[in-house]
């Protein structure tokens, strides 16, 4: 095995290297061509890229071209200047990217920085200089295109929406499906609203009404002054809200639409807490990081908690020493402050895995085995003003089965 691991690194080396030639090789036309130093680099690392000034220099040409190839799998973000109607940002495909800008264009390409966002890689940058653009990427390296995009085909008339009996009678099978404890329902009217009880644990919210019905919002409030959270209805007309909870709630959910006499369902399904679920974080944190564990989809049972940490914005590598041919689960949650980038990743042996926090929720999680190694190590990465965050490692189960 170690030998045929071995093999395929060579090979891809190789692939790298002949890749490398057949670009200087397409270069090689332009008035002047140079390889910078190569760069290794880790997942989050945002470097500068400074061009050499002979390659703005108009005696030579007015167009500078500028090729970053690294390995296939790679994946990195080309941040240009901002210029008058073109991209400040460009992603790159099959682990490459070419630019030229030229005549005043030329500007954009005077403040270059490279977003890595594989977990490392050599990457490896030629700039030149001509009276006209190099070839382009999908002439010099065409393993590297991945082709244009499939049309958008027409997905044909929209199907006719189900009976109010039969959605109510899919989400409770959903709900019972997906391990809910109870389910209920209550009539919602826009005349005044439904008081309901929660106790600790998950709860999906689904509203809906028969066809043809005025679409409504729901508006949930808890207490007298708190300001109500809106939850929009989708192009059915369903209005959908999940809120997890350590602590029992009493809410109000009142119905916002044109007349009085708008009825809607409040159908709710109810989840348990996952057993081993830590208290000492206090209840705020604690449902924040349940949201993180998938909410009402976390794993019904979490193993001990083996492993907390707070952090702060950039990346924190999390260095961890493991118990071997053993999976576990790691989750993520912001604690203080705005993070438009929060993610999380975890290397274990050969294996990568990450993920990353959407918009809409406070954190996100992730699983990973251990194999013959203890070594393992969890990688942070936070970017906004005054973020804070805390990370979490939970026991699951034996990666495989044990001897008698």
């Amino acid at each position: 095995m170690a030998s045929a691991l071995a093999l395929d690194a060579g090979s891809a080396r190789a692939e790298l290297g002949q890749d490398l030639e057949r670009v200087q090789q397409a270069w090689a036309g332009q008035a002047r061509s140079e390889a910078l130093k190569p760069r290794w680099l880790e997942r989050g690392d945002v470097i500068p890229i400074v061009v050499p000034p002979w390659s703005i220099d108009t005696a030579r040409g007015s167009c500078t071209s500028i090729v970053l190839v690294a390995a296939p799998s790679t994946q990195f973000v080309l941040h240009l200047h901002p210029w008058p109607g073109l991209p400040s940002a460009i992603a790159s495909g099959a682990g490459a990217l070419q630019v030229t800008r030229c005549e005043k264009d030329r500007i954009s390409l005077l403040d270059l920085r490279l977003e890595m966002r594989s977990p490392r890689a050599m990457l490896y940058t030629r700039v030149a200089v001509g009276r006209t653009p190099p070839p382009s990427l999908a002439t010099t390296l065409p393993a590297r295109v991945t082709g244009p995009a499939s049309p958008s085909l027409d997905p044909g008339p929209t199907p006719p929406r189900e009976s109010l009996t039969a959605r109510l009678a899919h989400f409770e099978a959903a709900a019972a499906g997906s391990g809910a404890g109870a389910t209920e329902s209550a009539r919602l009217a826009a005349a005044g609203p439904a008081r309901i009880s929660l106790e600790p644990g998950c709860h999906r919210l689904l509203a809906t009404a028969e066809d043809p019905s005025p679409r409504g919002s729901l508006l949930i409030t808890e207490g007298d002054d708190t300001q109500p959270l809106r939850v929009e209805p989708d192009d059915n007309g369903d209005a959908r809200y999940e809120l997890c909870t350590l602590r029992s709630r009493r809410l109000q959910v009142a119905l916002e639409a044109e007349g009085d006499d708008v009825e809607e369902t409040l159908a709710l399904a109810h989840y348990s807490l996952p057993s081993g679920l830590p208290e000492r974080f206090g209840p705020e944190l604690g449902e924040r990081l349940l949201q993180a564990l998938g909410g009402s989809a976390a794993p019904r049972k979490l193993g001990s908690l083996v492993f907390a940490s707070l952090g702060a914005q950039g990346l924190t590598p999390l260095p961890q020493t493991l118990l071997p041919g053993t999976c576990y689960i790691a989750a993520v949650v912001t604690v203080h402050g705005s993070a438009p980038m929060l993610s999380l990743g975890a290397r274990a042996g050969a294996a990568n895995v990450e993920a990353d926090v959407t918009s809409d929720q406070p954190g996100t999680h992730l699983g990973f085995c251990t194999g013959t190694s203890p070594h393992a190590e969890l990688e942070v990465e936070a970017r906004g003003i005054g973020v804070a965050w805390m990370v979490t490692l939970f026991r699951a189960t034996r990666a495989r089965a044990e001897g008698p």
